[in-house]
């Protein structure tokens, strides 16, 4: 579902800003500092209730304000709406109808890449696991619900653990196995789908050091246990090593995606400019899995597209923008687009937030 137009009240740098946005691309230009960012974020909390710069959603209310506000029009006339008061909890509404942050993410599906995302490859696998957690909750309303009834039964099997409550550890351990089972196989079903997507379009690329990396490359899910064993018989033969630690030494909850080239993370081999191409790749990758084979269609958030990205890479990747069929927003400190690029990006609507504001 595309989005027709946004309205920001008191956020961040915005006293009031009104948008109507291309159903295909939006690109966001302007000095740092300027609101490029912001106004990203705020499409992003329509998606997802919350900001993808702070966990503390009342640094996003304007200085000498108490609240901010942000409504959203879709081009089907569905309406968001998100307000912010500082001294209450935030709230959601869709079509005037009190709503979660899931119910947001489910009606307004979104991919995002930030610097945060730029770096998966150097980040945890709790951040990895994250981003393909939220791919299966927009494609599956199953997965939230086995999803958050396993970390519930993590954190008591764990509570039982820690406190000699054996007694309960079976009870817990049964969830455990049954939720954690579903949870993995659907994660192993997205990987699979997503693996083979990265690889296709990788057949689109001109760049010879691009095409080198990727022929390199070994794509591996790594469930969080043993393949040759099933979570009951992991849990079974860990028993004595959980109870002696206090806690459940593996399972879903450690499962990782992990990128290899000759046998090595490419966090230690490729350059931040090499991984950062990986990373969009990837989650591009990602995205066009939820459209072709889960029937979502997201919208895609690139912040400060052209950072750490060559003259080559960043030709390459504005070569697969097109490729997602979805709406898009990206943003950079500058206006480098020359009619060639334009010519590849249609709809092509340019916002400069100087001027804008």
């Amino acid at each position: 579902m595309s989005i027709k137009k946004i309205a920001i009240s008191n956020f961040r740098c915005f006293d009031n800003l009104n948008l109507d946005f291309s159903e295909l691309n939006n690109f966001i230009h302007g000095a740092n500092g300027s609101g490029k960012t912001s106004i990203l974020e705020a499409l992003y909390f329509c998606s997802t209730g919350r900001s993808f710069k702070s966990s503390n959603k009342n640094l996003c209310i304007q200085n000498n304000k108490d609240a901010f506000k942000i409504q959203l029009e879709t081009v089907n006339n569905n309406m968001i709406r998100i307000l912010k008061e500082s001294k209450r909890s935030i709230t959601y509404e869709i079509d005037e109808n009190k709503a979660t942050s899931i119910d947001l993410f489910r009606a307004l599906p979104s991919t995002l890449l930030d610097n945060k995302t730029f770096s998966m490859f150097a980040d945890t696998p709790k951040y990895r696991r994250k981003i393909l957690d939220r791919c299966l909750m927009a494609s599956d309303k199953t997965y939230s619900k086995d999803f958050f009834a396993f970390h519930r039964s993590l954190k008591q099997r764990n509570a039982a653990l820690k406190f000699k409550r054996l007694t309960n550890i079976d009870m817990w351990s049964e969830i455990f196995i049954s939720t954690g089972g579903s949870i993995s196989e659907k994660r192993n079903d997205f990987f699979e789908q997503t693996k083979k997507k990265f690889f296709t379009f990788a057949d689109d690329l001109n760049d010879k050091r691009l095409l080198e990396i990727i022929n390199s490359l070994e794509i591996v899910f790594d469930k969080g246990w043993p393949k040759d064993l099933s979570l009951k018989e992991v849990l079974d033969s860990n028993k004595d090593i959980d109870q002696r630690k206090t806690t459940t030494s593996l399972g879903p909850h450690r499962a990782d995606i992990k990128f290899l080239t000759k046998g090595s993370d490419i966090k230690y081999i490729l350059s931040r400019g090499e991984q950062k191409f990986m990373s969009i790749l990837w989650c591009f990758s990602m995205h066009k899995t939820l459209s072709d084979f889960y029937s979502v269609k997201p919208f895609l958030i690139i912040d400060d597209i052209h950072s750490e990205l060559d003259e080559d890479f960043y030709v390459e990747l504005i070569n697969f923008l097109p490729k997602t069929g979805n709406q898009l927003f990206f943003s950079d400190i500058n206006d480098p687009f020359n009619s060639k690029i334009k010519d590849q990006l249609k709809e092509l609507k340019k916002f400069h937030v100087e001027q804008i504001t």
